[in-house]
């Protein structure tokens, strides 16, 4: 096993841009759906508030740098990456998503011990299958296998522990999708595997390939059965499914090569694809949205639930800088350079740690003990649960009097599975609700520039950090610091 320090040296080397940091002391809270163990309490059971996922008190955890998202989520599956390089799963594991070689749902963080040889440094889950990358760059996959989604010839419908993929290639992000993946590398170059259309073709995509027309991408987020891309200058691309104009171009047709999202200016530092909704982050921490609007997921505060064909301001948050969001199947999560969460979307099972009511523009989350004690650095939304990883907020370096925990943690989740996989009954519906008609959000959540302490960006790519040295008006934007100034994500 890996040191901290060993990991920490290794991914600074091997990702141009990451930073050494010391692990944040922070605590991982959960809310939402439980029915498979997903929130990691060692329980099932619905909570309607954020709730101490316990199991990762005492446990470090890092996630900054370029390609390193602290926290991603899904449908009923969540991982967490610790300081080592550990890759610990939890949540539904009908298909062996989470890695374990059994097919038993994990009610709590449990070490994949077929990748305890490597140092993990990101992991994604899809819709039955799951993929993460080492810090050599290596790709590895596992899970539900019979679309090509883990990159191999089909032996046996699962892969029940990790397999290593594209030996020789450099991978520095990974992004899983209903039945598809993603693959970022050193070159900027995006590859893609599965079944990209959600409509079950026999004619699939079993080995990673070179997605044409596109170079020098910092970026990749892929949706339910919709992909975006971010470019090194700051341009936001996309293809795939577009039902619901995720695509963001201006209408519903299907895209099979990537087009540029033109209503968006060459200044986006985020990108983030949902089950079936976008958004993206511009450099100065303003927030917009597209696709589809049912319960307010898209936080502009249409009840109407209209598609959006085209991006869309969030202008409820003006005012504020977000730095981090995530999009879920039916809700949307975002964090301010203050620390400050704030959700939009629907509401029941308490996904929105709101109670239950749907919410059509952002609104804040409160955690135990109160927002005065906690600075909020990385969300996730899933399916119909949610996470965040929080760190206290001390006078002279004290835990805040009303909470009493003081161990260390911080967190990354990933997307999770869907459906009953003995039934086979994988629709284009297949992101959804399983009692009602809901979205899943795979491979819909991550980390943006800015969450760490301000250093020196040594990333190979020219994506402009987040800026928030003054929150950005709703007309008139202000200067955005110099590159050289954050650390590029």
């Amino acid at each position: 096993m890996f040191s901290e320090e060993d990991c920490a040296g290794s991914l600074a080397r091997k990702f141009p841009g990451f930073v050494k940091q010391p692990p944040v002391e922070s605590v991982v809270f959960a809310w939402g759906v439980n029915e498979d163990g997903q929130l990691g309490l060692d329980s099932v059971g619905n909570h309607l508030s954020p709730k101490v996922v316990e199991s990762l008190l005492g446990m470090n955890f890092r996630g900054c740098g370029f390609g390193i998202e602290p926290i991603v989520t899904g449908s009923r599956g969540t991982f967490a990456i610790s300081a080592t390089g550990q890759l610990w799963s939890w949540g539904w594991n009908a298909r062996a998503t989470l890695g374990h070689g059994h097919y038993e749902n994990v009610p709590k963080p449990s070490v994949v011990a077929g990748l305890s040889d490597v140092a993990v440094v990101q992991a994604a889950i899809g819709g039955w299958h799951s993929i993460c990358v080492d810090d050599t760059g290596q790709m590895y996959a596992w899970g539900g296998n019979e679309y090509g989604q883990c990159g191999c010839e089909l032996e046996e419908r699962d892969v029940i522990v990790p397999r290593p993929i594209l030996k020789g290639v450099k991978v520095i992000e990974v992004s899983a999708g209903g039945m598809h993946s993603l693959a970022l590398t050193d070159r900027g170059e995006v590859l893609m595997w599965g079944e990209r259309w959600g409509d079950f073709s026999l004619v699939v995509q079993r080995e990673p390939s070179r997605v044409s027309g596109v170079s020098n991408i910092a970026r990749i987020s892929a949706g339910a059965f919709h992909n975006l891309a971010l470019t090194r200058g700051g341009q936001v691309l996309a293809w795939g499914t577009n039902d619901f104009g995720q695509l963001g171009i201006g209408s519903t047709e299907y895209a099979t090569d990537p087009v540029p999202v033109e209503d968006l200016e060459r200044d986006i530092a985020e990108i983030r694809a949902g089950g079936w909704h976008s958004l993206a982050i511009n450099k100065f921490g303003e927030v917009y949205t597209w696709g589809r609007g049912e319960y307010g997921r898209l936080g502009v505060g249409d009840q109407s639930g209209s598609v959006k064909l085209r991006p869309c301001h969030v202008s409820a948050m003006a005012g504020h800088c977000v730095v981090q969001a995530s999009c879920g199947g039916t809700h949307t999560m975002m964090v301010t350079s203050e620390g400050r969460m704030f959700v939009t979307g629907r509401g029941s099972f308490g996904r929105l740690g709101r109670g239950t009511r749907d919410r059509y523009s952002p609104i804040e989350v409160e955690l135990p003990g109160g927002n005065r004690n906690w600075k909020v650095i990385s969300v996730a939304a899933g399916g119909r649960h949610s996470l965040c990883v929080a760190v206290p907020i001390r006078e002279e370096h004290c835990m805040p009097r009303s909470v009493s925990m003081d161990r260390r943690t911080t967190v990354t989740t990933s997307t999770g599975s869907l459906a009953d996989s003995e039934t086979g009954e994988y629709l284009k519906e297949g992101f959804e609700d399983y009692d009602e008609v809901e979205e899943d959000g795979s491979g819909c959540s991550g980390g943006i520039n800015g969450i760490c302490d301000p250093v020196k960006n040594e990333s190979p790519f020219d994506v402009k950090p987040v800026s928030c040295t003054s929150a950005p008006l709703a007309v008139e934007k202000p200067t955005p610091l110099q590159l050289d100034s954050l650390t590029l994500k």
